[in-house]
């Protein structure tokens, strides 16, 4: 019974252990100001709180993502033995900072909603990048020991890359939201 327990122990001990991204998410909003469609939307573009340029974005998802990892030596190489990666999403909304008629009200529930549609995208594009860096920093093994640290940076780094990438291109063909209709998930 007890090299069955031992087998047993070195079995799972051999098995290369993958962690799962940690996600926190939080939600935030900034009030907008007036009465009736065309004040709210002139009042929104004043106080949209991300700018480029002439351009605004009335809402915006904040993606955080950091990673540690601990390695040992084998046979004078070195292993990740174990990698965690943190994704922090912070989605960032318009509030209505008054009552307003029906009709107003009505048009501010479609657009808020097609704003939180845009923007959970982005939080899905963010998570399955997490899950590739996860994935990618627990498969790193026979890694020369002098470079392992700038090889872990460096494939990291590429990963997080590659994610504003795909984050910049789902903006550019849906025109930050309003074209939604024109993504396609692949």
């Amino acid at each position: 019974m007890k090299r069955l327990l031992i087998i047993t122990a070195i079995i799972l001990l051999a098995i290369p252990c993958r962690a799962e991204v940690i996600l926190t998410t939080s939600t935030e909003y900034y009030p907008v100001d007036g009465i009736g469609k065309n004040e709210i939307l002139k009042n929104l573009k004043k106080e949209a709180p991300q700018k480029k340029g002439k351009e605004y974005f009335p809402a915006y998802t904040q993606t955080g993502i950091k990673y540690e990892y601990s390695w040992g030596k084998r046979k004078g190489r070195c292993d990740v033995t174990k990698a965690t990666v943190y994704l922090n999403l912070t989605y960032v909304y318009p509030r209505l900072a008054r009552t307003q008629d029906k009709r107003t009200r009505t048009w501010w529930e479609e657009t808020l909603k097609k704003y939180e549609i845009h923007e959970k995208i982005h939080g899905k594009i963010s998570r399955r990048s997490a899950n590739e860096l996860d994935k990618k920093l627990n498969s790193l093994k026979n890694l020369d020991c002098n470079r392992a640290k700038e090889t872990i940076s460096a494939r990291a780094k590429y990963i997080i890359r590659q994610m504003r990438k795909r984050q910049e291109e789902y903006d550019r063909v849906t025109k930050h939201g309003r074209k939604q209709e024109k993504y396609r998930d692949y």
